[in-house]
């Protein structure tokens, strides 16, 4: 796939005058999903199905399943330096989940633009393909500048700073509003843990967390835990377990005054059916608000 997305990338350049660029290393990837999702009667809320899973009606907007198409590109600048770039789109209104670009050597990595922030994959224990994540206090991605270690070790950090364009009309931001870091040190083959932090300016509330991972005999398994020092110190934590496919989610968020307290339980299952193609179910039961389903069939590319 990579040598074929290479020429087809260099033929493309090519054909517009940019006869000089070398790819080196050029791919082109996407996920396509669709399904049904079933959507219990509970509260008064209606039972609803959607069909399809593209356009949610009155559920939402757009894509439910979050289909994407993405770009990656790096070039061998000598050295021992590479510079590269990702580019990828939800499917749904063409919505940018990455547009970023590097600099990588032996001092590390140093990335630029819309991209996954330090905080979230730290604090995270979210491994279901559709319907997790729903107490996370932080976003997953953001625009700023991140620094990734490549230290010869257990041990790796990163760093980022970003604009959360909360300070001008036309959302461009004031500047360095938030900082996040992160800590990650490998135990062997046994387990890994990370803890990270992520602070703001203008008196808003700072987070802070950490997980624990490991596997054993095909026995994968998460804990984790945050919180905030925001309005009402929101507490989130939980676990993920999954073996032979079959995957259980657990997310509990508490706040002191119990008005944005819920629990979520999700059971799951994920089956390779062939080459870069997948079935997956899963059942979300929240303490408050309704029942979830989904059967979903995924291609990859």
């Amino acid at each position: 796939m990579k040598r074929m997305t290479t020429l087809l990338a260099g033929s493309l350049a090519g054909a517009v005058g940019f006869t000089s660029v070398a790819f080196a290393d050029t791919t082109i990837y996407g996920s396509v999903r669709s399904g049904i999702i079933h959507q219990d009667s509970e509260g008064g809320t209606k039972a609803s199905w959607d069909l399809g899973s593209v356009d949610a009606g009155d559920l939402g907007s757009g894509d439910r399943l979050w289909s994407r198409i993405g770009v990656k590109a790096s070039h061998d600048l000598g050295n021992g330096m590479t510079g590269g770039l990702h580019i990828e789109k939800r499917l749904d209104r063409f919505r940018t989940r990455h547009q970023n670009v590097y600099l990588s050597g032996d001092f590390g990595r140093i990335t630029l633009g819309q991209q996954g922030t330090v905080y979230q994959p730290a604090t995270s224990w979210d491994g279901a393909w559709l319907m997790g994540g729903n107490t996370s206090l932080a976003s997953s991605r953001a625009q700023g500048i991140k620094y990734s270690s490549a230290l010869d070790g257990p041990f790796n950090f990163n760093a980022m700073i970003s604009d959360d364009g909360s300070n001008t009309s036309d959302g461009s931001g004031g500047g360095l509003d938030v900082y996040e870091v992160s800590a990650a040190f490998s135990m062997a083959d046994i387990a890994s843990a990370a803890f990270g932090y992520r602070g703001q300016d203008d008196g808003k509330p700072d987070y802070y967390g950490g997980t624990v991972t490991g596997s054993i005999s095909g026995f994968d398994w998460e804990v984790g835990y945050e919180k905030s020092n925001g309005p009402n110190e929101p507490t989130n934590y939980g676990a993920f377990a999954s073996y032979n496919g079959a995957y259980v989610y657990y997310e509990d968020l508490n706040t002191d005054d119990n008005m944005g307290e819920n629990h979520y339980l999700l059971f799951g299952y994920t089956r390779e059916l062939g080459t870069n193609t997948r079935v997956i179910v899963e059942h979300l039961r929240p303490d408050n608000g309704v029942n979830k389903s989904a059967l979903a069939l995924v291609v990859n590319f």
